[in-house]
C-alpha cells in the first residue's frame, strides 16, 4: 500500500500537481553532487550528507529507464505520463519519506553510476558511485559549475550547432571560456549571435537569435 501512495506522489512531484508543495527538484543538490564529481580522487557521494530533508529511501532512475523495470523496482503501476517526466531526465534522484516523495534530483547523463546495486538506495546506506568511464566533467562557465537545469541546457545547445573545422588563423577573444565535455570553449557574444572554438577539438561553431541569448543568460 505504501509503494502505491509513493508512486501517487511520484506522479505529483514529475508532471506538477499541487497536492504536495514540498516536492521540488533539488537543484542546490544537485549541483554538489556535481561538484563532488569534479574534485580529484573522488569516486563516490554520500547523499545522506548532502540532503538537508528528511528521507528512508531513494530511487535511481534514466532516461533509458523501461516502464516494467520501474514499475518492478518500486512494486507499483505507473502512467505513461510519468514515464515521459522520467525520460525527459538523463538521470533522477527520487527521494521517499514516510511513504511519499519528499524530493528528487536531475543529473546529467551517466553520472551516477547505473547498476542494480544503486537503483535503490536508503539513508543508512546512501553512497552512489560515480561512473568515472563517463565522457566529460561537469559544465562550467570559467569557474562557476552550471546548476544541473543549466548544465542541460547547454548541452542541448551544443548538440545543436552544426560545428565547423576551426581557422586559427584569427583569434577569438573570449567573453568566457566554456567547460564541456572535458574540452574548453572560448565564447564571444555579439549583438545577435554566439560564437565558439575549442582548440582541443578543433572546431568552430556559432548560434544565433533567442539561442544565443539563452546562452548568454546562463554563461554570463
Amino acid at each position: 500500500m505504501k509503494a502505491l501512495i509513493a508512486i501517487g506522489i511520484i506522479f505529483c512531484c514529475l508532471v506538477g500537481c499541487s497536492s504536495n508543495a514540498q516536492v521540488t527538484n533539488d537543484k542546490e543538490m544537485g549541483e554538489n553532487i556535481q561538484e563532488s564529481f569534479a574534485k580529484k580522487g573522488v569516486s563516490s557521494v554520500d547523499v545522506s550528507k548532502l540532503s538537508d530533508f528528511k528521507w528512508e529511501k531513494g530511487y535511481l532512475f534514466t532516461n533509458k529507464s523501461k516502464k516494467a523495470d520501474v514499475e518492478r523496482l518500486v512494486n507499483a503501476p505507473i502512467s505513461e505520463e510519468v514515464m515521459k517526466k522520467i525520460s525527459s531526465a538523463d538521470q533522477m534522484l527520487v527521494f521517499v519519506h514516510e511513504g511519499e516523495v519528499v524530493r528528487y534530483v536531475e543529473l546529467p547523463q551517466d553520472f551516477i553510476t547505473h547498476d542494480k546495486n544503486q537503483l535503490e538506495f536508503s539513508f543508512s546506506h546512501s553512497e552512489l558511485k560515480f561512473n568515472k568511464n563517463r565522457e566529460g566533467k561537469p559544465i562550467k562557465a570559467g569557474d562557476k559549475t552550471l546548476s544541473s537545469e543549466d548544465a542541460l541546457t547547454v548541452k542541448s545547445i551544443m548538440k545543436q550547432i552544426q560545428w565547423k573545422k576551426a581557422d586559427y588563423s584569427v583569434a577569438l577573444d573570449p567573453d568566457v571560456q566554456l567547460t564541456y565535455e572535458g574540452a574548453v570553449y572560448n565564447v564571444r557574444f555579439t549583438s545577435d549571435s554566439a560564437e565558439l572554438t575549442s582548440k582541443k577539438r578543433g572546431v568552430y561553431g556559432k548560434v544565433t537569435g533567442e539561442t544565443a541569448q539563452q546562452l548568454y543568460d546562463i554563461l554570463m
